[in-house]
């Protein structure tokens, strides 16, 4: 069988200087292993003894150190982008200890999860032997870890609505391992978005971190009690992936880093202040919904997994991130803008916590699963993914240069485009439209879900408006725009027409609607109109009056979005 492998050298990246004369430049190389979705997860181990770590990506390992050879784990069924896979998460790690490493998959959200038993070196031409050791595994950022600091890890994760973890059969490791419930029946029974472990309050047990608090290891009877609740927003919205406990600023205190919304947008941390014995936090954004978020500029959604690891060897960890690609399909907003990996170095400076943004990749994307590994044993940490596109490996390298090269290669402070003002926004509403009562429509009304139309985020589509009876829309119908974060637009291609005109339309009002601006060929209608209403209604029909734009072939009027609800 004949495996397809790519190799792409990525943009040179900056790596901060430890000394006047040491500049490095820290770049990857990205190998593809296969191109069909088979896993959103995929990691790293040495699986055949022969002391180069292998890559485990759904049904296949791939043998290190050059992964031309492949092997089944299970029979491969490819897998429907358009829907998900039944693997999510693979590790790497020897269950019956045997002195060979097993594979242990979770799957879909809501399903068991099975360790594969290595078969050892005469049998890697057959099929692994599959156990289920657990019945249920939820949340979407499970993790397998040392939770409790003894010789074996646990699974991290939520049941039924329970957070908790599962403990490995003592006994019987490949036998059926037991949850054991930390929370109430508080959070969602089969999906559920940010989870983590970490020693939040420093003192020497790891905790469980969520997007709505932590859970306190206690000093005994972890096993068998609630563990104490602290309730705090990790999280600007829903919730986003992997959580972590580390020291971001060196004060000594752990603070918080995750993403906010595993499937749209932001990136963050949480500073810990010491307030007497309950400590709170102070959110600081890394990267946000618009480029003027970030400092650099970087902007991309979809970030369901997060690593942290010290990319550079300076002593401080790094964050690791990219773009869950398809991760809800075409229902994230610039869902189709790049399938990128970042990683952002930690800086301490003078103006205190930077996180600067390097790209290792720009096709690979991530799954729900970023793992790192030295896979070629030089020292330098390697970045493993699996999705939506395949499974790749992304090899770390680099290279001393110049200072000239080293601060030519430095990303950019972002001096683009603000974010749209609002200050301005005005809630325009003008008279009813005039309706034939006949058909329905209204009279000389150019039915704007008949217009082509392009879109730079979100969904457009017709939506009947039959069911609303506080107000009347053309045809029952109007043009229906989901799913636009700020600074998208959407853009309407008008009839053609030459000299001065008239324009009037009317839009729909909602209490979930946020605000816009109007354009006609790129030149702005008026101050951006809120469309904010407690009841669906309309506008009422707007009025631009003897309005000359300049020569042109193809006339469009186009909706920016300045805000969103």
């Amino acid at each position: 069988m004949t495996l397809r492998f790519r190799l792409v050298l990525c943009l040179l990246m900056l790596c901060g200087a430890t000394e006047a004369s040491d500049f490095t430049l820290h770049w990857f190389e990205r190998h593809q292993l296969t191109d069909t979705y088979f896993s959103e997860g995929a990691n790293a181990g040495d699986l055949n003894g022969d002391g180069a770590a292998d890559v485990v990506y759904g049904p296949y390992w791939f043998e290190g150190p050059d992964f031309t050879t492949k092997h089944e784990i299970y029979k491969p069924v490819t897998q429907d982008v358009n829907g998900y896979a039944d693997n999510f998460f693979s590790w790497v790690y020897d269950f019956n200890n045997d002195g060979w490493k097993d594979v242990f998959v979770v799957g879909f959200p809501g399903t068991p999860a099975y360790v594969y038993e290595n078969p050892k070196a005469n049998g890697f031409d057959s099929h692994w032997t599959k156990h289920q050791v657990f019945d249920w595994v939820s949340n979407e950022s499970p993790q397998l870890i040392n939770l409790l600091g003894d010789e074996r890890p646990e699974l991290v994760c939520t049941r039924d609505g329970f957070f908790g973890f599962a403990t490995i059969n003592e006994v019987n490791p490949l036998g059926t391992w037991t949850f054991h419930p930390i929370s109430e029946q508080i959070t969602a029974k089969r999906f559920g978005h940010g989870l983590g472990v970490g020693d939040v309050n420093n003192d020497g047990r790891m905790d469980v971190i969520h997007a709505k608090g932590w859970f306190e290891q206690p000093l005994t009877h972890a096993l068998t009690s609630r563990w104490l609740s602290h309730e705090v927003s990790f999280s600007t919205s829903y919730g986003g992936a992997d959580m972590f406990a580390y020291d971001v600023d060196g004060d000594g205190d752990n603070d918080i880093i995750t993403s906010h919304q595993a499937h749209e947008f932001g990136l963050g941390w949480y500073e810990q202040i010491s307030n007497g014995e309950e400590p709170t936090f102070e959110h600081h954004l890394i990267m946000g919904s618009h480029k003027t978020d970030n400092k650099y500029g970087v902007l991309f959604t979809e970030p369901h997994s997060v690593a942290l690891a010290d990319i550079d060897g300076d002593g401080l960890k790094d964050i690791v991130t990219g773009k869950t690609y398809w991760s809800h399909h075409k229902q994230s907003p610039m869902w189709d803008a790049g399938a990128v990996v970042y990683w952002f170095k930690l800086v301490h400076g003078p103006d205190g916590v930077d996180w600067v943004p390097h790209k290792a990749d720009g096709e690979s994307g991530i799954g729900r699963q970023v793992s790192i590994a030295d896979i070629n044993a030089d020292g330098l940490p390697d970045i493993v993914v699996g999705g939506m596109k395949g499974s790749h490996v992304l090899i770390h390298r680099t290279r001393k240069v110049t200072e000239a090269e080293w601060l030519a290669a430095q990303p950019k402070v972002y001096t683009g485009p603000n974010k749209p003002s609002i200050d301005s926004a005005q809630r325009t509403r003008g008279p009813k439209a005039t309706f034939d009562a006949t058909s329905g429509s209204a009279v000389n009304a150019i039915e704007g879900e008949a217009l082509k139309f392009r879109v730079t985020g979100g969904q457009v589509r017709p939506q009947d408006m039959a069911a609303f009876g506080g107000d009347n829309w053309s045809n029952r119908t109007h043009m229906w725009w989901t799913g636009g974060r700020v600074g998208d637009k959407l853009t309407l291609e008008l009839p053609k027409f030459k000299g001065t005109v008239d324009l009037d339309l009317a839009l729909t009002c909602a209490r979930d609607y946020g605000i816009v601006q109007l354009s006609l060929d790129n030149q702005p209608l008026g101050t951006p109109i809120d469309l904010y209403e407690t009841n669906v209604v309309s506008t009422g029909v707007l009025s631009f009056p003897k309005l000359s734009p300049a020569p042109s072939t193809r006339r469009t009027v186009a909706f920016s979005a300045q805000t969103s609800r």
